[in-house]
């Protein structure tokens, strides 16, 4: 085996010269006939577009619409300074609640479920969670359901605030599962690098075992 591999590399080496001579008359005939068979170049010189412009003769005056009509500024009243005499030929207009009647009652105040909203690049992550307690008495019933809960992330990832946005089950199943969301550890959300609160919605689900 060493024998034939000498051998073969003895050859090669001898034949060193005759392979680049072949490889080069290959290549000189390669590109001579490309160049041969390539179409000529043609040289077009650049025109420029020419452009057609549009003049427009506008009129030389112009008439100005007049300035609207000057409304004499409303009267304003004004309380009387105590001491101040009033003048008996003063007409004072008459009082009227009507206006004060007829207002619209103001808007609710905000409720305390109303949600914030909370700027961040990254979301939180849930990394703890903590399974509710299930109520013995929905557990004889056979209750189940799921409780979406909103909870409000802080800066080191725990729980701050916690209410319930949707649910199927009892008030008591509510509870333990607001219970349990409190419990809850994230990863807290970021703005760019720096951790900031945040708000996500977390269902918990209640279910008996062996359905």
């Amino acid at each position: 085996m060493v024998a034939t591999s000498a051998t073969a590399n003895v050859e090669f080496k001898q034949g060193y010269g005759r392979y680049v001579r072949n490889s080069l008359y290959v290549s000189l005939v390669a590109h001579f006939v490309t160049v041969y068979f390539s179409p000529p170049f043609e040289f077009k010189p650049y025109v420029l577009k020419e452009q057609e412009f549009v003049v427009v003769q506008t009129a030389d005056d112009f008439e100005l619409p007049p300035p609207p009509a000057e409304v004499d500024q409303p009267v304003i009243p004004m309380a009387a300074e105590e001491g101040e005499e009033v003048d008996d030929d003063t007409e004072i207009a008459p009082t009227s609640f009507d206006r004060i009647e007829n207002l619209p009652p103001p808007p609710a105040p905000p409720s305390e479920s109303a949600q914030e909203f909370y700027a961040f690049d990254e979301p939180p992550l849930l990394v703890k969670s903590v399974s509710p307690q299930y109520p013995q008495l929905a557990q004889n019933a056979g209750i189940e359901g799921t409780v979406v809960i909103r909870v409000v992330i802080g800066v080191d990832g725990k729980v701050e605030q916690a209410n319930v946005i949707s649910s199927d089950v009892t008030p008591a199943m509510e509870k333990a599962a607001l219970a349990a969301a409190q419990k809850f550890l994230f990863k807290p959300a970021k703005q760019r690098t720096v951790p900031v609160r945040a708000s996500m919605a977390v269902p918990i689900r209640f279910k008996l075992h062996g359905r």
